[in-house]
């Protein structure tokens, strides 16, 4: 038996103890009419066809013959345009940016694919290839075209911003000496030149990961919020040359202490007053996954000056192991998408686990003035390990990334669910879904 197996034994001698289930895995697939949905405005999705949902327990690749990681392009809910990309689900959904206008969009590749001749690893993230490419496509009408890709950025680039001032990406890796890499681009956004910049992270001898996990620049482009370690945020002040291309980072205030058990994805909100993160809560071994209690959010202003601090302002519990969020266009929303506990495998004895067969959407409202959060709805759906969610641009809809459903043919797909927000602040299921490759993790508005 692989060795990723072995803390699932203690599971299943709890769930066969505590729920004596049978393995009725009946009701855990949603009856969602493959439609149009209401949804406006265009949006990209990424999907990851090397792993199931399940790999990062029992090992198994469950490989797709048929299948490619994908870029799928979606007008108004609807997919109308797809192109192959390398990318991996192992990091957080920062993987894939636009320009303002959607006409261009950016891939990275956190990690590559398994050997082709392994269908069963020991540990998914040893077994998988550096991440190393940098992908540039251009929408023309409904096809998508690679006009620049780059393999030169560094080992495991984990997320990618564009900066509209300047024109130029942002990129974390984990290549010590070269955390923070500039891509400037050319008129043709094709990449015009690649700098490689330090910045000391402030990491720590305990961590199990002491790496920047993402980088997210302020919309003054003046600021860079990084995710180090999965445990702290540190603010970094960027210096440019003439063109406004960045030449260095500099620290930029203390860093802030450990923000919780795992956090993972940052977003600013548009005027630059605050910078959200959530905490999924996760991390640690077999039992802590199997027991995992809900995840929050948390909002922070940066800090005033060099040598100042961030202040935390607030934090809001929400469902289980919320990997990532959306801000409203209007900035007074905020929507969680939480995994719950659906990356347990299709083990019989754990078939009636709580939190297995849905995962969640929790619905906060956010003070623009005070950054702090107020609860207004959650609900639930099946799907297995989704990881992203979206806005469309009236604020009342929303789309969530799903890597797949638990079983049958659905366990093959990837797919886009889609709520809507009610009169009252509550959410609802459109009851409508878009089928893409499995894997689906990834989703960045386009326009």
């Amino acid at each position: 038996m692989k060795t990723i197996l072995y803390g699932f034994v203690l599971i299943l001698a709890i769930g066969a103890a505590c729920f004596g289930a049978v393995g009725d895995f009946s009701s855990d697939d949603p009856a969602l009419a493959i439609a149009p949905p209401a949804f406006v405005g265009d949006f990209v999705a990424l999907s990851d066809v090397h792993q199931s949902s399940a790999t990062y327990a029992t090992g198994v690749l469950e490989r797709l013959v048929d299948g490619r990681d994908e870029l799928t392009v979606f007008r108004d809910g609807v997919p109308v345009a797809t192109a192959e990309a390398s990318n991996s689900v192992v990091g957080w959904p920062e993987v894939a940016a636009t320009t303002p206008d959607g006409r261009y969009i950016f891939t990275i590749e956190t990690r590559g694919a398994p050997p082709a001749d392994v269908d069963e690893v020991d540990n998914i993230r040893e077994a998988l290839a550096a991440g190393r490419v940098l992908n540039i496509f251009e929408r023309r009408d409904d096809e998508l075209v690679l006009i620049d890709q780059r393999r030169d950025l560094g080992v495991n680039p984990q997320s990618v911003a564009f900066v509209p001032d300047g024109r130029y990406l942002i990129v974390a890796t984990e290549t010590a000496g070269a955390e923070l890499v500039i891509v400037a681009l050319a008129e043709n956004f094709q990449v015009a030149s690649i700098r490689k910049l330090a910045l000391d992270p402030p990491a720590r001898q305990e961590d199990a990961e002491p790496f920047v996990r993402s980088l997210r620049p302020s919309p003054s482009g003046e600021l860079v919020a990084a995710n180090i370690a999965n445990h702290r945020v540190q603010f970094y002040a960027l210096d440019f040359d003439d063109d406004r291309i960045p030449v260095g980072a500099a620290p930029f205030g203390a860093p802030t202490p450990d923000l919780g058990r795992r956090i993972a994805v940052g977003e600013w909100t548009s005027d630059g007053q605050y910078f959200l993160i959530s905490d999924t809560h996760g991390g640690g071994g077999s039992l802590h996954m199997l027991t995992l209690k809900p995840g929050s959010i948390i909002s922070m202003a940066p800090p005033a000056t060099a040598d100042g601090s961030p202040e935390i302002i607030d934090r809001a519990k929400v469902g289980r192991f919320p990997e990532s969020f959306a801000i409203s266009p209007d900035g007074t929303r905020i929507a969680t998408i939480n995994m719950e506990r659906t990356y347990l495998p299709n083990y019989a004895f754990l078939s009636n686990w709580p939190k297995r067969r849905r995962y969640s959407v929790s619905l906060l409202s956010f003070d623009k003035a005070t950054g702090e959060f107020g609860a207004l709805d959650r609900i639930e759906q099946a799907g297995v390990l989704p990881e992203d969610i979206l806005f469309d641009q009236t604020g009342q809809n929303l789309a969530v990334a799903v890597f797949h459903r638990r079983l049958g043919e659905g366990r093959k797909r990837g797919f886009i669910d889609f709520f809507a927000i009610t009169e009252g602040d509550k959410l609802e299921s459109q009851g409508r879904t878009q089928p893409v490759m499995r894997g689906s993790h990834v989703l960045v508005a386009a326009w």
